[in-house]
């Protein structure tokens, strides 16, 4: 058998209840210092969010009315499309380009707007064909161009610096 015996018997216990309470104390003030500190990550967050918030605000109102200019603004997307025909006749007249056919193709849903197709055949003079094509870049609503393609005109005088030449141009316009 054993000779030790304990002199305090109560100290044993008395340094665990310590230990213990000890360890709560401070698990309980590391969760005070650590909410305390989300606290006031939260509160950056927030001041943060809010600011990128306002920001945006302003730059959708800012840029609202130019991303309208782009779209045509019409009650239906065919009277869309009509008044786009009717501004690519207006700016084939200003250029000089004879129009032989117009053809409306098909509208279709593209990314939360309508894309309108139009086909354009005509004649133009090699002199006209860059101002033409960039009164199209500049047009408001915007137009895309999607192809061109050239070849000769069939012309009479063949001696001429500046023949014509047969153009196609596939265009797209958008509405909402």
């Amino acid at each position: 058998m054993s000779s030790f015996s304990f002199h305090n018997p109560t100290l044993v216990r008395r340094c665990g209840t310590l230990i213990v309470v000890g360890t709560a104390i401070l698990l309980i003030l590391l969760t005070l210092l650590l909410a305390n500190i989300a606290r006031g990550k939260y509160a950056d967050i927030a001041q943060q969010q809010e600011t990128i918030l306002r920001a945006e605000r302003i730059a959708s109102e800012q840029v609202a009315p130019a991303v309208q200019a782009k779209f045509y603004n019409s009650e239906t997307p065919q009277l869309a499309q009509s008044q786009m025909q009717t501004d690519m006749q207006a700016l084939a007249q200003q250029n000089d380009v004879r129009l032989e056919v117009i053809r409306a193709d098909q509208i279709e849903q593209l990314n939360g707007a309508l894309r309108m197709a139009l086909t354009l055949n005509g004649v133009v003079l090699e002199s006209q064909l860059g101002g033409f094509l960039e009164s199209l870049a500049a047009h408001e609503p915007q137009i895309i161009v999607e192809s061109v393609t050239l070849r000769r005109a069939r012309s009479n005088n063949r001696s001429v610096d500046d023949r014509p030449l047969a153009i196609q141009l596939k265009l797209s316009g958008f509405t909402r």
